[in-house]
């Protein structure tokens, strides 16, 4: 699992892979309105991208890779 739980924040780590996903939407499922910290993302894979998508996460920080930020970023829209 590349993702904890730091206060209200689901923090991630390293990559978010295929198999992330279930853990990932069982979290967030569990916690509507969560925000999430991916500045220790170094990878998305599609399905956790989705998962985040679907549960319209608000994005506290961004990954330090620009290109990986500037992609999630057109992914995940904030208000």
């Amino acid at each position: 699992m590349t993702f904890a739980w730091k206060d209200d924040v689901l923090a991630c780590a390293g990559p978010l892979t295929v198999d992330d996903a279930e853990a990932l939407l069982q979290e967030l499922a569990a916690r509507p309105g969560a925000r999430t910290d991916l500045s220790g993302c170094s990878h998305v894979h599609a399905a956790p991208l989705q998962v985040l998508m679907a549960a319209r996460v608000r994005v506290e920080a961004w990954p330090a890779d620009a290109a990986l930020a500037a992609w999630l970023r057109a992914a995940l829209p904030q208000a």
